[in-house]
C-alpha cells in the first residue's frame, strides 16, 4: 500500500514537472540602445501600418503620460511636407515631425494568431532629431499545450495585455536612456 502510494505521489511530481515544462509565459528581448537622445521623449507618433496592436499600444504609453499622435495625424503632417506616408522614417519625414514638436516615431510590427490575439511582434522607437533607434524590443506569446485549450488560454495574452507589457518595457528604456 506505501509503495502504491509513493508510486502514485512520483507520478504526480513527474506529470506537474512536464506540465510546467510545457507552458511558457510571454517573452520580451530588450536590445541594447544604439544611441542617447540628448531630449527626453514626451510626444511620440504612430508610424502608419502599425495596426491595431500599434494602436494599443499608444494608448497605453497616453496612459503612462506621453503625448501620442496617431498614424492620420502623422500621415497628414508628412502630406503638408509634400511626403508619402512611407517616407515617415526618413529624414525630411523625421524633419517634418519634428518641426511639430514630435520627439520620436513608435514602429510596430506584429503577426496575429487565427484567434486573433498577438502571436508575436517587433517595436522600435525612433528619435526625429537624429533617426537613432531609442529603444527596440521584440515580444512573443506565451503558450501551453495545445491551442485553443484551457492552458493555452491561461498562458496567453490578449490584445490589451500584450500592449500593457510592451508598453512597460518601452517606458523602462526610455527611462533608462536619460
Amino acid at each position: 500500500m506505501v509503495d502504491n502510494r509513493r508510486i502514485r505521489n512520483g507520478i504526480v511530481v513527474l506529470v506537474g514537472v512536464f506540465f510546467l515544462t510545457a507552458c511558457a509565459g510571454s517573452k520580451v528581448s530588450l536590445t541594447q540602445p544604439l544611441a542617447h537622445s540628448p531630449q527626453s521623449i514626451s510626444r511620440i507618433a504612430i508610424v502608419p501600418g502599425s495596426g491595431v496592436l500599434g494602436e494599443a499600444i499608444s494608448v497605453e504609453l497616453f496612459n503612462r503620460g506621453l503625448t501620442v499622435i496617431d498614424s492620420n495625424e502623422a500621415t497628414t503632417i508628412l502630406a503638408r511636407a509634400g511626403l508619402k506616408e512611407f517616407e515617415i522614417t526618413s529624414s525630411q519625414g523625421f524633419a517634418a515631425l519634428q518641426e511639430k514638436g514630435i520627439d520620436a516615431v513608435l514602429a510596430v510590427k506584429a503577426v496575429d494568431a487565427k484567434d486573433g490575439t498577438p502571436e508575436s511582434a517587433s517595436v522600435r522607437i525612433t528619435n526625429t532629431s537624429g533617426g537613432h533607434i531609442i529603444a527596440a524590443i521584440t515580444w512573443q506569446n506565451g503558450w501551453g499545450g495545445q491551442r485553443g485549450s484551457v492552458m493555452d488560454r491561461v498562458m496567453r495574452k490578449n490584445l490589451s495585455e500584450a500592449a500593457n507589457e510592451i508598453a512597460g518595457e518601452l517606458i523602462k528604456r526610455l527611462n533608462h536612456n536619460y
